[in-house]
């Protein structure tokens, strides 16, 4: 039994540590890395036909061969997940069942799922190819700033739900105006609403086709509002994310330096100490690297030198002591 934990256990490690882990580690991320982007080149090259059939056969034992891959590491996942710190080791099942439905583990059900679909149900072959560009989500697994990212796109959700309700609601306020002024000069392009919403969204995302536009002075007048009131919405979300993003770097540090100035408060980190710093450090998306540099910076912040009243050198003492 004790075999089968410290098992799972360099398992979970090889996993999740990805490229701030171990050497085999880093030669496995890589590894999936690379198939992953060799699956979206082959879905690509695919899909030029001339290619597509002269080498249909390769390109279906390679599909097979990366969903065999994706399905041994799917099961793996789930098996080590109860290593988990966020999972209670006490109920490995309920355990197993959260990570089950948890977003990653369905991302990497997703990026497999259609292969099996496609034995029971007739999918189409381009459907086929959109749910395989799937994988691409699964490099969430490797890289932290994606996760970070998400994380925080799942903090901010209410505000940029708000942005894009106020977005939605300023498109179709600008295409009846639109609609309403320029319907008897221009019938052929703003002949409904419907048909001015796609004006609306091109002009206030400040895309601008070219293939709808006013040609009126009353209705370029109004064009220029509705640009310029674009700039500043469509803008909007992404400023909110950009600074988000730094906040929530910097109080996941924050949050990690608290946790070391609390091990460091007897002048030495235990072993349990330095277990629970890393799963802190892990979970929050911290790379091993980040996390010896926090350690380093802290003793030095702790340390500091003073002059001996007595003999005048300089020795090295710790702040909490002055």
């Amino acid at each position: 039994m004790g075999k089968a934990l410290t098992t799972r256990k360099k398992v979970y490690d090889i996993l999740e540590h990805g490229f701030d882990g171990s050497k085999t580690s880093r030669l496995f991320s890589g590894f999936i890395v690379v198939l992953i982007i060799l699956n979206v080149s082959a879905i690509i090259i695919e899909s030029y036909k001339p290619i597509g059939e002269m080498y249909h056969q390769e390109f279906l034992l390679f599909n097979i061969f990366s969903v065999i891959v994706f399905t041994l590491e799917y099961f793996a996942r789930i098996w080590v997940s109860v290593e988990s710190p966020h999972s209670d080791r006490s109920a490995p099942i309920k355990s197993r069942i959260k990570y089950l439905f948890s977003p990653v583990s369905l991302i990497d059900l997703l990026a497999i799922a259609p292969f099996y679909l496609s034995f029971i149900f007739a999918i189409d072959l381009r459907y086929l190819r959109m749910l395989r560009m799937l994988r691409l989500l699964k490099l969430n697994h490797y890289f932290k700033g994606l996760r970070l990212f998400m994380d925080v796109l799942r903090k901010e959700l209410p505000s940029i739900g708000a942005a894009i309700i106020i977005m939605s609601v300023l498109v179709i306020l600008s295409a009846s105006v639109m609609y309403s002024v320029k319907h008897e000069a221009q019938p052929d392009v703003f002949d409904s609403i419907p048909s001015a919403i796609w004006w609306s969204v091109v002009t206030m995302t400040t895309v601008g086709y070219g293939d709808v536009t006013p040609v009126t002075f009353l209705g370029k007048f109004i064009s220029i509002f509705i640009m310029l009131l674009g700039v500043g919405i469509v803008a909007l979300p992404a400023a909110m994310l950009a600074a988000k993003f730094g906040d929530e770097l910097r109080t996941r540090r924050q949050l990690l330096e608290r946790e070391i100035a609390t091990a460091l408060e007897d002048g030495i980190i235990t072993n349990e100490e330095q277990i629970a710093i890393e799963r802190l450090s892990e979970s929050i998306g911290i790379s091993a690297s980040e996390l010896e540099q926090a350690i380093l910076k802290y003793n030095r912040n702790m340390t500091c030198s003073v002059t001996c009243d007595n003999c005048g050198k300089e020795t090295t003492s710790s702040n909490r002591n002055q």
